[in-house]
């Protein structure tokens, strides 16, 4: 029985193979396709043949859909880690953002600022100094933050 089921599916699906298409036009001019000759229609069975490429040469397409969920998956994992970054260096220069305005807030809030200079002893800046100071900062954070 099986055997009769499967001889029966093989014919069936050659004759599905070799199915032929015709070109009807009719007394009106009309083009009509369908699958069966038609009496009352001029025209004949259409050869349908595929386009060769330039080249001349037909390969056949080669679907690797495994290798493109790999390449759809490693770009998709790139995209995140950039992002992951992206995110770091924001937090980052947020910070570092914090630290300067702090940082010109106390230089400019305290009535007398003074410095550990290279001997570790303590001096107050001067008025130049100072601004240039300040100016330093304020060229940095011109440069850093948003």
């Amino acid at each position: 029985m099986r055997r009769r089921f499967l001889a029966a599916a093989c014919l069936l699906g050659a004759s599905i193979a070799q199915a032929q298409i015709y070109k009807c036009v009719d007394a009106h001019g009309v083009t009509q396709y369908s699958d069966k000759p038609r009496p009352e229609c001029k025209g004949a069975a259409v050869d349908i043949q595929p386009i060769p490429p330039v080249s001349g040469k037909v390969t056949p397409y080669k679907e690797d859909l495994k290798a493109e969920e790999r390449e759809f998956r490693k770009r998709q994992a790139q995209r995140e880690r950039e992002a992951q970054q992206q995110a770091k260096a924001d937090e980052a220069r947020k910070r570092r953002c914090e630290q300067l305005r702090a940082e010109r807030q106390r230089t400019l809030g305290t009535r007398r600022p003074m410095i550990v200079d290279e001997k570790g002893e303590r001096r107050y800046l001067d008025a130049a100094e100072l601004d240039a100071r300040v100016a330093k900062l304020d060229a940095e954070i011109a440069s850093t933050c948003p």
